[in-house]
C-alpha cells in the first residue's frame, strides 16, 4: 500500500480526497494531507489524517442521524359525538342572520379609522439652499462614478492581478514552509511518505525544499506527476 501526503493551502472539499484516489488509481492508497486551511466539511473517513497547520479549526464532526420513531400499531378510536352537542341547521342559520350586519358595521367602522391622514409634502430648499443641494448631488454622483469605474479597472487589469497573485502566493509559501520546520508531527509524517504532492502554488515552495533536503522521496507538483512515480514504483524491476 501506498502512502502519499498533500502539501496544500487551498480549502479542500471531502469528496477531492475521492478524486486524488481515481486519478492515483489506486483507491487503497493512504492519504495524509498537510493543511494550511480546514477542509470545507469533515474528512476523518476519507484521509489518514489531516493536519492544519494554518489558522482556523478543523470542522467538527456531523451529529449522528436520529433514529426514525416507531409508528404506532393500535389505530385511535373514532372520537364520538353526543347528538345534544349539534346544533340544529335553523339555530346556525338564525346566528349567521343575527352576526353578519353586526360584522359589517364593525369592519366598515375599522377600515374608516384605520386609513391614514396624507403625508404634509416637505417643502423644497430655494434660493441658496438649492444651490447648495444641487451642488453636493452633483459631488456625490461624482465620487459614486469614479470608485465604481475607474478602481475596478484597474484592479482587474492583468497585470494587476497576475503582480498581486505572484506576491501573495510568495508571501503565503514562506510562511506555510516556516510552519512546516516548526511541526515536528509534520516532519515525521513526510519521513514516512512514498510521495509528496504539492497541490497548488502556495505549497510549491515547501515542495522544492522538501526535495532539497531528502532526495530520496519523490517530490511533485500535481496529481498526474505523483501518478507516473507511483507507477514506476509498482513495475516490476529486470
Amino acid at each position: 500500500m501506498s502512502n502519499v501526503v498533500l502539501l496544500s493551502t487551498r480549502r479542500l472539499p471531502p469528496t477531492y480526497f475521492d478524486q486524488v484516489r481515481e486519478d492515483l488509481g489506486d483507491q487503497n492508497i493512504t492519504i495524509d494531507v498537510v493543511g494550511w486551511v480546514a477542509p470545507s466539511a469533515w474528512v476523518a473517513d476519507k484521509v489518514n489524517t489531516f493536519t492544519l497547520i494554518g489558522p482556523g479549526r478543523m470542522p467538527a464532526q456531523p451529529a449522528p442521524e436520529p433514529e426514525p420513531a416507531a409508528e404506532p400499531t393500535d389505530a385511535a378510536p373514532d372520537a364520538v359525538i353526543a347528538p345534544e352537542a349539534v346544533a340544529a341547521p335553523e339555530t346556525v342559520v338564525a346566528d349567521e342572520a343575527k352576526v353578519a350586519p353586526a360584522a359589517a358595521e364593525v369592519a366598515a367602522a375599522g377600515a374608516a379609522s384605520a386609513t391614514p391622514p396624507p403625508a404634509a409634502a416637505k417643502p423644497r430648499p430655494t434660493g441658496a439652499k438649492r444651490v447648495v443641494k444641487a451642488v453636493e448631488w452633483r459631488a456625490r454622483k461624482a465620487r459614486k462614478v469614479a470608485g465604481r469605474m475607474l478602481p475596478k479597472a484597474i484592479k482587474t487589469s492583468a497585470p494587476v492581478k497576475f503582480l498581486s497573485g505572484n506576491r501573495a502566493n510568495k508571501d503565503l509559501g514562506k510562511t506555510y514552509w516556516e510552519r512546516v520546520l516548526s511541526r515536528r508531527d509534520v516532519l515525521t509524517t513526510i519521513d514516512q511518505a512514498d510521495v509528496v504532492i504539492a497541490l497548488d502554488a502556495g505549497a510549491i515552495w515547501a515542495g522544492w525544499n522538501l526535495g532539497q533536503r531528502k532526495a530520496s522521496t519523490p517530490v511533485v507538483l500535481g496529481l498526474p506527476a505523483a501518478r507516473r512515480e507511483l507507477d514506476m514504483m509498482k513495475a516490476p524491476t529486470t
